[in-house]
């Protein structure tokens, strides 16, 4: 999900799936991300290709995580991956994760399809699918076209988050934790 810049990434085709990326601050009570210094809860999930993906893979090297949780923010989303080339090295992996709660008659194939149609191939591994919207009720994640955005060490261990836009005050916080 790294360094795309095009349009049609994830375009302005609203594909109501939310995305997992990069680091959050959060207002008290508002959710319930892990505190600094600990890791995110289990997850599994299934990646563009259909193959399988448990939490523990973000270990290794640091990651920029961001999560949507509206199909409204694909844009905002897009725009933490574009500001990651200018702001993070290479040698720090972009992930995304789409959670929602599909209703019952959208299929999980059809999610993939349309997100497929936006997300450049070469990000297709790196983009995973979260059907059942588990990880936004592990996190208590509302809804929100602000995406929720996650800095992880080398040990898949929060080291800062916020809830906000890339173009915030709030977003020196996750590339000051992420150049270290």
């Amino acid at each position: 999900m790294a360094r795309q810049t095009q349009d049609s990434w994830w375009g302005r085709s609203r594909l109501g799936v939310p995305a997992l990326a990069g680091g959050l601050l959060m207002a008290p009570g508002a959710f319930a991300l892990p505190e600094r210094g600990q890791p995110l809860p289990a997850f599994s999930a299934r990646d563009l290709t259909s193959g399988p993906h448990q939490s523990h893979e973000l270990k290794g090297c640091p990651t920029l995580m961001v999560i949507i949780t509206d199909k409204d923010a694909g844009d905002r989303m897009r725009g933490w991956f574009d500001a990651a080339d200018q702001h993070l090295a290479d040698s720090v992996h972009r992930q995304s994760l789409i959670t929602l709660k599909l209703p019952f008659f959208v299929s999980e194939g059809t999610v993939r399809g349309k997100a497929k149609n936006q997300v450049p191939r070469a990000y297709w591994r790196d983009t995973w699918l979260d059907k059942n919207g588990g990880m936004a009720q592990a996190l208590d994640l509302a809804p929100s076209d602000t995406p929720y955005v996650l800095a992880l060490d080398a040990e898949g261990r929060v080291v800062a988050s916020v809830h906000a836009d890339v173009d915030s005050p709030e977003a020196r916080t996750i590339w000051s934790a992420l150049r270290r």
